[in-house]
């Protein structure tokens, strides 16, 4: 979840850095004056009981962590208004590495011959589970069949992105259910063309890869102040530790001195 939070952020500054130079360096120029107040908050706050309270090294440690803090988070205020690029990216990169895993594709492929075996809608005939050249295949005598091989693809590929992007898909609330939902009607409408074709994983994938992003285009109105809701909550905690601390030095020699 962090990891895929930092990369959504980097990933926001980044665009911001590149699609709005300008803007980028007018915020910059605000996140380091908001930086510098706040380190001088940091050492002088400590004033309103003990005027006697000198910061030494280790305080002004903790000042620079806050004041660092409030540097990131300020410049990460108005670049999450590339919250939606950015996400959009992270889907396109995750579909298309996906489409060429084949180790994914392999494991679901093995996941869907054994559902459908188990589910008896097909012959357990051996002859009807094999190639010419031997090789494993899932019979599709069953029109019911395709439906189920495509459900599984996109439960794949759902959980896939969930467990690839664990922070995107809490905030976007992608649903598994969902998903399965909109490859299904894919798939009907796939056959209704072609009644005798089978369905293309990668196709699957890519319905999926729709699915995350029209939730993405969906939410963006409530995306970014949400994200920045996340940024305030976190600003604060972080920001807890380093004025907590020093205030608690600056009482603690209220307690040497009397």
């Amino acid at each position: 979840m962090l990891g895929d939070l930092l990369a959504v952020t980097t990933s926001c500054i980044l665009l911001f850095l590149v699609e709005a130079t300008g803007q980028f360096l007018l915020a910059f120029a605000a996140a380091v004056l908001l930086a510098g107040g706040c380190w001088w908050l940091a050492s002088n706050y400590t004033k309103l009981w003990n005027l006697l309270f000198h910061a030494n090294p280790i305080h002004h440690f903790f000042c620079a962590v806050a004041a660092l803090a409030t540097l990131a988070s300020a410049l990460l205020f108005f670049a999450l208004s590339h919250a939606k690029t950015a996400g959009t990216q992270f889907v396109d990169l995750w579909a298309a590495s996906l489409q060429a895993n084949q180790s994914w594709k392999s494991s679901t492929f093995e996941e869907a011959r054994k559902t459908v075996w188990q589910l008896g809608q097909e012959p357990h005939n051996p002859a009807l589970w094999q190639d010419q050249s031997g090789g494993p295949i899932v019979p599709l005598t069953n029109p019911n069949t395709k439906f189920v091989v495509a459900k599984i693809y996109a439960n794949g590929a759902a959980r896939n992105f969930q467990r690839m992007h664990p922070f995107l898909s809490w905030i976007l609330s992608v649903h598994v259910r969902t998903a399965e939902e909109a490859v299904s009607r894919d798939v009907q409408q796939y056959l209704n063309v072609q009644p005798n074709a089978v369905y293309p994983d990668t196709r699957a994938i890519g319905i999926v890869a729709d699915y995350v992003k029209k939730e993405l285009d969906e939410q963006t109105p409530k995306l970014v102040p949400r994200l920045r809701l996340i940024l305030l909550l976190l600003f604060l905690a972080v920001q807890s530790v380093p004025f907590t601390l020093i205030g608690w030095a600056a009482y603690q020699d209220i307690q040497i001195r009397a």
